[in-house]
């Protein structure tokens, strides 16, 4: 079966910035309230995490990502507004990007 397959991220300076690895990243801080808990789930390091998280904030009007460090009333990972702001605008975009390859299905019947 064919299909048309679209990956959309933002770069910055030729490197990725944001895309869907990051983009699911925010989701699950945002569900687990930790980064620890939102790597195990996407089976990615927690330095891996943190780095991704360190990018976007340091590429960004505002931070996305507030981390809390452990201790007695434990850490913890909190995404901010803008980030859900960046997020809702992502998913915009992957939606319209979604509607437009729909459209040209046309393409598949003309290569079939």
């Amino acid at each position: 079966m064919k299909s048309i397959k679209v990956k959309c991220w933002i770069e910055t300076n030729g490197d990725k910035l944001y895309g869907p690895g990051p983009h699911e990243l925010l989701r699950n801080i945002k569900a687990e309230g930790s980064l620890s808990k939102a790597a195990e789930k996407m089976q990615l390091s927690y330095r891996k995490a943190w780095d991704i998280v360190q990018q976007l904030n340091k590429h960004s009007e505002e931070p996305l990502v507030i981390l809390r460090k452990g201790g007695k009333t434990g850490g913890g990972a909190e995404v901010t507004i803008h980030a859900q702001e960046v997020m809702e605008a992502y998913n915009k975009l992957q939606k319209k990007l979604q509607e437009v390859t729909e459209e040209e299905k046309q393409l598949l019947k003309i290569l079939n």
